[in-house]
C-alpha cells in the first residue's frame, strides 16, 4: 500500500509537470536534493512510460485541455482536473506531491530495506539494555510485521525471527525502568524488591584457584571463603540506587556547602600502594581533590573514608529531604547481578573483555584471554564508561571499590536473616564492594567483599548512595505492595518464595551450612526433604535450586550420574521460569562433568538451519535437546530423534561463553567432530602436602582488600 501511494503521487505530479515548463524546476530539484533527483529519474523512467502507455491518445492534448481520460494504472484510478496556470504556483504543487512522495518512500517504505534485520536486533536489545522499552518495542513490532506479511527479506526474516521473538518476550515482561535525577545531577535507578542468592557456591573457589592460578597464593583461599556460603536473600521493599558512583564534582558541592574536612585531610593523608615499600602507605598531600592523575569533575571521588560517605548522605538528605544512605551489601549485591539470581560478573559468567569493567591489565600472569585486554585507563575513568547491567546500573564491577552500610564479619553469611540483613551488630571494619582499578578479576566479582576501618581512604575506593522510597512499604516478591510499613503476609500457596519462618528456607539454609563442613549425608537428607515440600507447594523457583544444589553435592561426592540427572531437570525448570542466567550456569557444570564436552563444528552449510542460529565453525555444541555428553554418533541419533520436533534447544559455546537458541528439529547443516578432554587432575589428599604449606594455610596472612 505504501509503495501504491508512492507511486500515486508521482503519477500526478508528472501530469501537473506536463503543463509547467519542467526545465527550471528539474533543475532546482537536482541542484537542492538527491531525494529530488531520485524523484525525477523515476518519473522519466518509470512512471511517465507507464501513464503514456495507458492513457493513450487522449491523455494530455493541450495546455488548456482537461479531458484527458481516468489512467487505468491504479485501480479506481479518477480523473483530475488539471491546472491551467504554467507559473510558480504549478511548480509549488508538483513540487509538494514530490515531498510527500519522497516522505512516503523514504520515511517508511523503504525503512526495512534501508536498515537490516541484523542491525534492528541489536539496536532494540541496546534499547532494551538502557530500559528504553517503548522505542525498543516499536522496533521489534515492526521487525515482525514484515516478516510475518511478506515485506521483509524471507532469508533474513527466517535466521532472525526467532531472536525478534525472543526480545518481544523480553519486551512484555520488562517494566519501564524508573529514573530520577536529583538537585545535584545524581541519576538514581528504582531497583524493584526482589530475591536472589548471595554470596559464592563452594565451586567458585575452585574455579578462581583455576582461572588464577599463576597468581594464586595459599592465603587466598582463607580471602575469599567468606563469601560462603551461597544463601538465599530477599529484599523485601525497593529502593533508588545511583547509577553511578558518587563525582568529584557532587562532592565538591557537599564540601563547599557544609566545609567538611574529610579523614585524609585531618590525618596523614589518602593511601596509595607504593611499589619502593610493597605496602600502603599514607602520603599527606593525597585527598579528595589532589590525586596522583589528572583529576576532573565527571570521576568518581576516591580517597573518602566511610565516615566521609556517611556525612555526605547525611547532608545530601537535608538538602533533598528525602531519606539518603549508603547500600547495604544485601543491597548492593542484588542490584549487582542486574535482575540475576546469581551471576559472577555484572555482565554474565564470562571474564571480562575491553568494554566491561575498568580493571588492572597488563598483568602476564593473568588468564591468556585477560593479558590483551585494553580498556584505554590507566588509573580511574570518568563515571558512566562502561556499559551499564541489567538495571541500568554503571561501574558496579571496577573503577573503584565502593563502601557500604555493613560492618564486617567474616562468618556473618553462616546466620545472617533471610530478609533485609543489615550486616553484623558491631565490626571494627566496613565492607567495600566492586572491584577497582588496582585490582584483577577476581575482586570484580558480584560476591567478592573487601573491607577497611572507616577513617581509612584509598586511591581506589569512592562508594554511591541510597535514596530511600517515599513511603516505602515491604513488597512480595511478585511486587505486590502492602498498605502500611509493615510487612504483608504472603500467602502460604502461592508465594515464589517462602516466608522466613516456613520449613523449606530452614532446611535449604542448614542443607547448605552441612554442605560447606562437608557433612554431605546430612545436607543431602535435608535437601531431599526440601525438594518434596517444594514439590508439594509446586515453587518451581524453589525446585530448580534444591535440585541444582542436590546436583553439585552428587558430583562432589562422584557421583556423576545423578548429579547430571539432577543437573538437567533443574536446567529444565530454570528455562521453564525463563532464568536464562541460572541455566547458563548448570549447562557450564555440565560441560566439566561430561567425559565428552560436545562436537565441535568444523563446517556450516550455507543457508541451513545452523547458519540460520548463527553457528560458525570453531563452536562446539555442548546441549541438544536436554541431552549433553553426546560424541558424533549420539549426536546423529539425537538429531534423527528430534526431527519432527517443532522446537529444540540448542546450546554452543564458543570462548567460554555459553549462548543457547531454539531450532526447528532436523538436519542442522553442519559437519561436526568429536573433542577429547584430558582427564582433570585430582587434588592431592591432605596428608600428601608438605608440612610448611600446611602451617602457612592455617597461619591467617595479614590482608588488604585494595
Amino acid at each position: 500500500m505504501q509503495r501504491k501511494r508512492m507511486l500515486r503521487s508521482l503519477e500526478t505530479a508528472w501530469q501537473r509537470l506536463s503543463f509547467c515548463d519542467a526545465r527550471p524546476f528539474a533543475k532546482l530539484v537536482l541542484r537542492k536534493s538527491i531525494v529530488g533527483t531520485c524523484c525525477i529519474v523515476i518519473l522519466v523512467f518509470v512512471v511517465a512510460p507507464h501513464i503514456a502507455a495507458r492513457q493513450g491518445d487522449g491523455a494530455v492534448t493541450s495546455r488548456g485541455d482537461t479531458t484527458a481520460k481516468p489512467s487505468s494504472l491504479f485501480s479506481g484510478a479518477v480523473e483530475r482536473p488539471m491546472p491551467t496556470d504554467g507559473g510558480c504556483g504549478c511548480r509549488l504543487d508538483a513540487l509538494k506531491l514530490l515531498a510527500a512522495a519522497g516522505e512516503t518512500g523514504e520515511a517508511r517504505a523503504p525503512e526495512s530495506e534501508r536498515v537490516s534485520l541484523a542491525e534492528r536486533v541489536r539496536r532494540a536489545g541496546d534499547l532494551l539494555a538502557k530500559g528504553d522499552n517503548t522505542r525498543a518495542k516499536e522496533i521489534i513490532h515492526n521487525a515482525v510485521r514484515e516478516c510475518e506479511t511478506g515485506e521483509g527479506d524471507t532469508r533474513d526474516c527466517s535466521q532472525w525471527m526467532p531472536a525478534l521473538k525472543g526480545l518481544d518476550s523480553v519486551v512484555q515482561k520488562a517494566k519501564e525502568r524508573i529514573v530520577v535525577t536529583n538537585s545535584v545531577g545524581m541519576r538514581l535507578v528504582r531497583i524493584p524488591a526482589s530475591e536472589y542468592m548471595m554470596g559464592s557456591p563452594k565451586q567458585e573457589m575452585d574455579w578462581l584457584r583455576l582461572k588464577f592460578k599463576k597468581v594464586w597464593r595459599p592465603g587466598h583461599k582463607q580471602w575469599f571463603e567468606d563469601e560462603l556460603p551461597l544463601h538465599p536473600v530477599r529484599i523485601t521493599k525497593p529502593f533508588y540506587l545511583s547509577a553511578t558512583e558518587t563525582t568529584v564534582a557532587q562532592f565538591r558541592e557537599f564540601v563547599k556547602e557544609t566545609g567538611h574536612k574529610t579523614d585524609a585531610e585531618k590525618g596523614d593523608g589518602g593511601m596509595i600502594w607504593s611499589d619502593k615499600e610493597q605496602r600502603w602507605a599514607p602520603q599527606k598531600e593525597n585527598k579528595w581533590d589532589v590525586v596522583p592523575w589528572k583529576i576532573a569533575d565527571n570521576q568518581p571521588v576516591v580517597f573518602v573514608s566511610w565516615n566521609d560517605a556517611d556525612a555526605f548522605c547525611r547532608w545530601l538528605s537535608r538538602k533533598e529531604k528525602r531519606k539518603y544512605r549508603l547500600p547495604t551489601e544485601a543491597e548492593w549485591e542484588m542490584a549487582c547481578r542486574g535482575g540475576s539470581v546469581w551471576v559472577r560478573y555484572p555482565w554474565g559468567d564470562r571474564l571480562p573483555g575491553d568494554r566491561d569493567s575498568n580493571f588492572a591489565v597488563g598483568n602476564p600472569k593473568l588468564p591468556e584471554s585477560l593479558t590483551t585486554v585494553n580498556h584505554g585507563y590507566r588509573h580511574v575513568a570518568p563515571v558512566g564508561s562502561f556499559p551499564s547491567n541489567g538495571f541500568g546500573l554503571h561501574d558496579m564491577s571496577g573503577n573503584v571499590m565502593e563502601w557500604v552500610q555493613d560492618s564486617y564479619d567474616r562468618n556473618y553469611f553462616q546466620e545472617s536473616p533471610l530478609e533485609d540483613p543489615q550486616g553484623p551488630s558491631g565490626g571494627t571494619s566496613r565492607v567495600n564492594k566492586g572491584g577497582n582499578f588496582f585490582a584483577s578479576p577476581q575482586d570484580d566479582r558480584c560476591a567478592f567483599r573487601g573491607f577497611s576501618g572507616p577513617t581509612m581512604s584509598f586511591w581506589n575506593l569512592g562508594f554511591r548512595v541510597v535514596m530511600e522510597e517515599k513511603d516505602a512499604v515491604t513488597e512480595t516478591v511478585a511486587g505486590k505492595s502492602g498498605a502500611s510499613e509493615e510487612k504483608t503476609p504472603i500467602p502460604a500457596g502461592n508465594a515464589d518464595l517462602p516466608p522466613t519462618e516456613d520449613q523449606g528456607i530452614r532446611l535449604f539454609r542448614q542443607a547448605v551450612y552441612a554442605a560447606q563442613q562437608e557433612q554431605w549425608d546430612n545436607a543431602i537428607q535435608d535437601l531431599e526433604e526440601a525438594l518434596k515440600l517444594y514439590e508439594k507447594r509446586e515453587d518451581y523457583q524453589w525446585i530448580a535450586r534444591v535440585k541444582a544444589t542436590l546436583a553439585g553435592i552428587y558430583a562432589e561426592r562422584n557421583r556423576t550420574y545423578k548429579s547430571k540427572e539432577l543437573y538437567t531437570q533443574a536446567l529444565a525448570e530454570f528455562r521453564k521460569i525463563g532464568d536464562t542466567a541460572s541455566a547458563r550456569l548448570l549447562l557450564a557444570r555440565l560441560r566439566e562433568l561430561e567425559t565428552s564436552p560436545g562436537v565441535r563444528v568444523v563446517e556450516v552449510q550455507k543457508g541451513g538451519l545452523a547458519s540460520k542460529a548463527g553457528i560458525v565453525t570453531g563452536d562446539v555444541i555442548i546441549e541438544y535437546g536436554g541431552e549433553t555428553g553426546f560424541r558424533v554418533t549420539g549426536f546423529k541419533k539425537l538429531i534423527d530423534e528430534y526431527r519432527h520436533a517443532e522446537q529444540v534447544t540448542l546450546s554452543v559455546v564458543n570462548n567460554d561463553e555459553i549462548s543457547t537458541v531454539v531450532v526447528p528439529g532436523g538436519m542442522l547443516g553442519v559437519a561436526v567432530e568429536d573433542i577429547k578432554r584430558p582427564p582433570r587432575p585430582r587434588r592431592p589428599p591432605e596428608r600428601e602436602r608438605p608440612r610448611d604449606q600446611q602451617r602457612q594455610q592455617r597461619a591467617r596472612p595479614a590482608r588488604d582488600r585494595r
